[in-house]
């Protein structure tokens, strides 16, 4: 997200601390300069703690190949939309580094297509991580689909498990503040839900990613 300044007048408004500086650019939009001559368009929000990993993971090993997957328990209803359709969720893990995620909500989205549909999940450092469908495409009202952490343009790079890693590697660092899902027609965007059962639902990439990681 940081970019070197090149040209750039600024109205300074106000100063923060820690060297940080609010400014105000000619088109109107707000940034943070820092010392170093960098610039953010948002300040990172603060993560939540992880102090203890609540997530159980079962990992299973193939008989005959002796591959190993890794898959965590279901999260319920985590998240929601603005119809009020609840999100559920897991995370596996395959052989040759393949992470992805597994959800499922009531919502009509047209088709869920294989490495068609996609999967946005913006985190509270301001980056979005894009996936894409792995699962096969299923056009019914209950969207059940698996997206891997890569976008539909990188599916085919040579460097596929590097970025993936790098993607993973995010989503357990920074808890994710909204998520879209988009079908072939519609989208729908997903907010966190707290509950009794699911105190920290921002957590999920983070404790289910972290939980499998362990067991590798």
């Amino acid at each position: 997200m940081k970019k070197q300044i090149l040209i750039l007048t600024l109205i300074i408004l106000t100063n923060i601390c820690n060297g940080q500086i609010k400014a105000v650019t000619e088109k109107g939009d707000t940034i943070y300069v820092f010392d170093n001559g960098t610039w953010k368009s948002e300040l990172v929000k603060k993560v939540s703690s992880l102090n203890n990993i609540s997530v159980k993971a079962n990992v299973k090993i193939d008989d005959f190949s002796g591959d190993r997957s890794i898959s965590t328990e279901m999260w319920n209803s985590f998240g929601v939309n603005s119809s009020r359709a609840k999100l559920s969720g897991m995370a596996s893990y395959y052989k040759d580094g393949i992470y992805a995620i597994t959800l499922s909500i009531s919502s009509n989205l047209g088709c869920m297509s294989q490495q068609r549909s996609t999967l946005k999940v913006k985190l509270s450092n301001g980056e979005v991580i894009d996936f894409i469908q792995v699962s096969k495409t299923d056009c019914s009202n209950y969207v059940v689909a698996s997206f891997i952490p890569i976008s539909e343009a990188e599916i085919k790079n040579t460097n596929l498990k590097s970025l993936i890693k790098d993607n993973v590697d995010l989503l357990r660092e920074y808890d994710w503040v909204s998520m879209r899902i988009q079908g072939t027609e519609y989208y729908t965007d997903i907010k966190p839900r707290k509950s009794k059962k699911i105190e920290n639902p921002e957590q999920f990439f983070r404790q289910h990613l972290t939980a499998i990681n362990n067991e590798l």
